[in-house]
């Protein structure tokens, strides 16, 4: 286990780097962008986050994803390369997370008369640095509609879980209920995640005061082996990030 664990944390550290001199090399390779043409936007909003599992479930277990309620605010710094196309760095603060119902119907290998039933939700604060591509897809009189992707790293700054369950052992004709609780900052969580982002916006006007009107899908491929109640030697359940956010941003500064 320690031998996988440090396998994923120097695989994490290698991306994260690759991403890096990635993101460093397409800023300096745009020559004909000086700084002048530079657009700064900040902007915040509502973040809608869940976890969702690609790999088959482990035997014995039920996983039913609900809702993390956040909110997200950032930078944005775009590069225009054409009037129709342009490269956008961001720098976001944004909260992912999940609340699970984790359904368990064996334990050691062996059925449970009465399912254990696992209460868990998760939260997690990241500092995500996108890197985008925005393509104008139609322009109005006073206004424009844009189509923006790419993807992000994203650096875990915090974490949050917090599990209620119930644990059912058979006393004659009845159970006897156990209440277990267990709760963690989730440290052993992937210090790096990495995200494929997808976007649409709307830049109109109200009273002359330029606004952008933004919705955006973040899925990422990173697992995360989630803890369950593992003082009970439950395993984790292996799942990724993922969230719908909707935001309204200003501009800073523009060129001329």
């Amino acid at each position: 286990m320690k031998i996988m664990t440090k396998i994923t944390m120097t695989a994490n550290w290698k991306l994260g780097l690759l991403f890096t001199l990635i993101i460093g090399l397409s800023y300096f390779s745009l020559d004909a962008v000086t700084i002048s043409e530079l657009n700064v936007k900040a902007g915040c909003g509502y973040n809608l986050a869940q976890h969702y599992g690609v790999k088959e479930q482990a035997a014995g277990y039920k996983v039913e994803t609900g809702f993390h309620h956040g909110m997200t605010a950032g930078l944005m710094l775009e590069l225009p390369i054409t009037p129709a196309f342009a490269i956008r760095y961001e720098f976001n603060y944004v909260t992912k997370g999940s609340s699970e119902k984790i359904t368990i119907k064996e334990l050691d290998g062996e059925a449970l008369i009465k399912p254990a039933v696992m209460n868990v939700k998760y939260g997690m604060d990241y500092i995500e640095f996108p890197m985008l591509f925005k393509l104008k897809t139609l322009k109005g009189d006073d206004f424009s509609i844009s189509v923006i992707g790419g993807a992000a790293m994203a650096l875990k700054i915090n974490g949050d879980y917090h599990l209620d369950g119930k644990l059912y052992f058979p006393v004659a004709d009845s159970f006897e209920v156990i209440n277990i609780k267990d709760d963690s900052g989730l440290k052993e969580i992937n210090q790096f995640d990495y995200s494929l982002i997808y976007v649409g916006e709307l830049d109109f006007e109200i009273a002359k005061q330029p606004l952008t009107l933004g919705y955006r899908f973040t899925i990422g491929w990173d697992y995360l082996n989630l803890p369950t109640y593992q003082a009970g030697g439950f395993d984790p359940v292996q799942l990724r990030n993922q969230s719908y956010a909707l935001y309204l941003s200003v501009p800073l500064w523009a060129h001329k």
